[in-house]
């Protein structure tokens, strides 16, 4: 549901640049629409910290079911929001704000979810739950937001999507309150949190950016930032591409991802429990180099597509572009997890999950901004992709295999990142 989230504001991009940032120039008005996507992810850090404090002190259920219920309720409140020819200036600043207050409580959602997993099932399970978690939420969420789009634009033709068929996508954001008592009633506990002998009145953060933590802490950032700056230039930019550079209809766009995500579920799964048997860091380096090469190319292929009648190479391009970016995500919970020790894992997951995706956030901004027009996004787009594989690539490329076990070494007194046998 929070990928939900995300994708349902990028699906309705440029309905939110007219109606919140009316300019004369469609490309500033959607720079400014993904402003609000870049105030989510920004605030996603302290959200990080707080939650994620929650998490490693008090439990991983308690700050989930604190997480889903702040998203959910801040969902359906951008849903309810005047615009911009109501209120004038007021409605963006409004916008803008609970998109804020919405990112501090996705921060919370990463501090737990990811972590919970991971440490509630088997060993010779974390690979497979990796990616069913982090990546298959991925498609999973993006198929929900295609069907959503796709319902709205069905309910509400024309005009009335302007007006009413966004905000029905808004409140079906709204579900993870009712998730939230789901998890509080039917959901355990971690054992390894449990387990765990670390004092529960210590700060987390305070360990965090000690030595020798901080500079695990730096990479995975670094690392998150180049995966996420992929994720959201492809899958996260691809309806809006779609639409801008593609020429296509709404209601093509809506049809064609639900397709494209249908087909992508399988990839994450499978490259995370491929890590089980070849380790986390050794798939997630052949991944990003494959993606290094592959995303910039189809995607600059997809601009040369434009004006094609035949919608099948199109799609085609759109599935390949999708596989290798949701593939990237199966490996990347659990090398984020056995990262870092149990005492302060809650934190440490979310603070690298949300501050690389924080700065991988101004990405797809600065490509809208510095667009002189449409002709010029495929270009920029391909920078950027390029610019987030280098620094994926050389981050990995300095680092072993993470070398923190799920049930050892509870108190993490023993930091080191250290190679592991796989």
């Amino acid at each position: 549901m929070d990928f939900y989230d995300l994708y349902a504001v990028v699906y309705v991009a440029p309905v939110i640049a007219d109606l919140f940032f009316p300019s004369d120039q469609g490309v500033l008005s959607l720079a400014g629409a993904y402003v609000t996507l870049a105030a989510t992810l920004l605030m996603r850090p302290v959200g990080a910290v707080l939650l994620g404090g929650l998490a490693d002190r008090h439990g991983r259920k308690r700050a989930m079911v604190v997480a889903l219920l702040g998203v959910g309720t801040v969902t359906v409140l951008l849903g309810a929001l005047p615009t911009t020819e109501r209120i004038g200036v007021l409605a963006p600043i409004l916008l803008l704000s609970l998109r804020l207050v919405q990112g501090f409580f996705v921060g919370g959602v990463f501090a737990s979810t990811l972590t919970l997993a991971t440490e509630s099932v088997r060993p010779h399970w974390r690979g497979l739950v990796s990616g069913l978690v982090g990546g298959g939420a991925t498609a999973i969420g993006s198929v929900l937001a295609a069907l959503a789009f796709l319902a709205a634009t069905q309910i509400f033709p024309g005009d009335s999507f302007d007006s009413w068929g966004w905000r029905a996508m808004f409140f079906v954001g709204g579900v993870p309150v009712l998730l939230s008592l789901v998890v509080s009633r039917y959901v355990r506990e971690s054992p390894s949190w449990e387990r765990t002998v670390a004092p529960r009145s210590e700060r987390p953060l305070r360990r965090l950016v000690a030595r020798p933590h901080r500079r695990v802490l730096a990479v995975n950032v670094l690392v998150v930032f180049g995966i996420g700056t992929h994720f959201l230039l492809t899958l996260g930019f691809l309806p809006s591409y779609l639409e801008l550079v593609n020429g296509l209809s709404s209601p093509t766009v809506g049809k064609l991802m639900v397709a494209v995500t249908t087909a992508t579920l399988v990839f994450a799964p499978l490259t995370g429990h491929l890590s089980q048997r070849f380790g986390r860091r050794s798939v997630l380096l052949t991944v990003s180099a494959v993606n290094a090469v592959a995303l910039p190319f189809l995607y600059w292929h997809l601009a040369d597509l434009r004006g094609t009648p035949d919608l099948l190479p199109i799609a085609l391009v759109a599935v390949l572009v999708s596989c290798g970016t949701v593939a990237a995500f199966g490996p990347l919970p659990i090398f984020l997890n056995e990262s870092f020790p149990t005492a302060i894992r809650g934190t440490g997951v979310a603070l690298s999950t949300n501050g690389g995706f924080a700065l991988a956030g101004l990405v797809p901004v600065a490509v809208n901004g510095l667009s002189d027009g449409v002709d010029q996004l495929p270009l920029y787009a391909v920078a950027a992709l390029l610019l987030g594989s280098v620094v994926t690539l050389v981050c990995l490329g300095r680092i072993t295999e993470p070398g923190h076990s799920l049930d050892q070494n509870p108190t993490g007194r023993s930091p080191e990142r250290c190679s592991e046998s796989r």
